[in-house]
């Protein structure tokens, strides 16, 4: 009976979450009772795990399937996450320093090992390929792009492409002057129609029209709050 509910329940609020424009595929019943998402218009989530006690997820961004959100705060705008990622991997999750590494030691016992917990922080326009991991506490810039399998130890600059293990800068989307220009420029917060009047395969180009215009394409997304309780439209 419980999972005759659980059906209908995930099936009502897949439902409604599809009228205010975003989808998840696991369903309000997938999440932990101690998760809330806020989800801003046009999010997609997959089969995904997540762990967060709290995080926030930007309009137009996507996550696909067998990915695990665990220690994550924010995820920016326009983000484009692979299957199978692991964001926010606990560092310390056994102790290295003492007798063993074996959590027997502080099962039950009069030992204890709570290891500080620092989420990770993801801007806009961040891709991230299939199985990459990135571990608790980094902070991922705008535009960054993670590779397939990289394991990111440390917070990766705006617009930097990073690969490998440990996961390293192999080189940088746009020059300086124009990355500075892009993140400047704020784009993510313009709407999507007047975005695509632009030169967008030509930054150079694009740029100028973009800010002569940015002032009159401002967007402002609903957000919606999301826990297993369910779903609501919050204040603006």
């Amino acid at each position: 009976m419980k999972k005759i509910m659980n059906m209908l329940r995930d099936h009502f609020w897949k439902k409604w979450l599809r009228k205010h424009k975003c989808k998840m595929a696991g369903g309000v019943s997938s999440l932990r009772a101690r998760t809330t998402l806020i989800l801003e218009e046009h999010v997609s989530l997959g089969n995904v795990l997540i762990d967060a006690k709290q995080l926030s997820i930007g309009a137009h961004t996507y996550i696909r399937s067998d990915c695990v959100l665990s220690a994550v705060s924010s995820i920016g705008r326009f983000c484009s996450i692979g299957s199978n990622c692991y964001i926010g991997q606990d560092k310390n999750t056994h102790p290295s320093d003492w007798v063993s590494s074996h959590p027997f030691q502080f099962t039950n016992t009069r030992l204890s090992f709570e290891p500080e917990i620092v989420d990770v922080t993801i801007g806009d326009d961040v891709w991230i390929g299939h199985s990459a991991m990135i571990m608790e506490g980094v902070t991922v810039g705008t535009g960054a792009i993670i590779a397939t399998r990289a394991v990111v130890l440390h917070d990766v600059p705006p617009y930097a492409i990073v690969a490998g293990f440990p996961a390293k800068v192999i080189k940088y989307r746009h020059p300086p002057e124009l990355a500075d220009r892009l993140l400047n420029s704020k784009w993510w917060e313009c709407s999507v129609d007047f975005l695509l009047t632009l030169r967008l395969d030509e930054p150079e180009a694009a740029l100028p029209q973009l800010m002569d215009a940015r002032e009159d394409n401002l967007v402002s997304y609903k957000r919606l709050e999301v826990s297993r309780k369910g779903c609501r439209v919050m204040p603006a």
